[in-house]
């Protein structure tokens, strides 16, 4: 499976450098973007949100002449926006971040994360999607935190993580995003919780309980297999024909 998704981040990497600079420059996940919502910890009306707000971030920087002129990128979990990227100077950054804040008056805040300086390269912007896309991988590979609870965003080798999660699994994040060779540092903008959610122990109770409902199942089908095999034996050893049907 993480051979699978490694081979997925590498092909992904290889379309980016091939000319779909729009997609490098969204600063999204790449390894897995069919994931199921069924664990994530955000409503289904978060999510909608968070997507919503994702894309109307983008439409607006592609048309922003200021944006338009740095190298941005957005990371947005329960409305709160993570702007993180290259501004040519502090003038240019302040006027996109104010506009941020006055266009997407939905936002709970505005996380600045944009450092001053030239952008950086195609080349770097490409080593940051395999970077989010190995780390999203890797999150596949252990069993502290469910991946579809962790954001990830890599700019010019900086992971930014954010999430609701506990500070286990928080730590588990962390130590596997910098196991990805690349990462120059972490940083989190967590949402930690002191309790897992209520619905999700029971979702894990039930599915703890089917799965044993369905281990009983098979153990009750092998015991009347077996069952069935010696009354076959009998009734041979009796002369009975063999394969008599019961």
């Amino acid at each position: 499976m993480k051979f699978l998704l490694q081979s997925l981040v590498i092909f992904t990497s290889i379309t980016f450098l091939s000319g779909c600079v729009s997609l490098i420059s969204a600063g999204a996940s790449t390894a897995i973007t069919a994931i199921s919502v069924e664990n994530d910890r955000r409503t289904s009306g978060e999510i909608v949100d968070d997507k919503t707000l994702d894309l109307r971030l983008l439409t607006w920087s592609s048309s922003n002449e200021a944006a338009s002129q740095s190298n941005i990128s957005f990371l947005v979990f329960k409305k709160s926006i993570l702007v993180a990227g290259q501004a040519p100077d502090a003038k240019t950054k302040s006027l996109i971040l104010s506009e941020i804040q006055s266009k997407f008056t939905e936002a709970n805040r505005v996380i600045d994360e944009i450092s001053i300086s030239k952008n950086i390269s195609f080349i770097d912007k490409a080593k940051d999607v395999a970077i989010t896309g190995l780390i999203e991988a890797s999150l596949f590979d252990q069993e502290v935190v469910n991946p579809t609870h962790i954001r990830v965003m890599t700019e010019n080798g900086v992971v930014y993580l954010m999430g609701d999660v506990m500070k286990r699994e928080a730590d588990s994040a962390v130590k596997v995003a910098s196991s990805v060779n690349g990462v120059k540092s972490i940083i989190k903008h967590f949402n930690y919780l002191t309790t897992r959610p209520e619905s999700e122990i029971l979702k894990e109770k039930e599915r703890s309980l089917k799965l044993e409902q369905e281990k009983l199942k098979a153990l009750s089908e092998k015991e009347r297999e077996e069952k069935r095999q010696n009354l076959l034996k009998q009734l041979k050893e009796l002369g009975s024909p063999e394969g008599t049907p019961f």
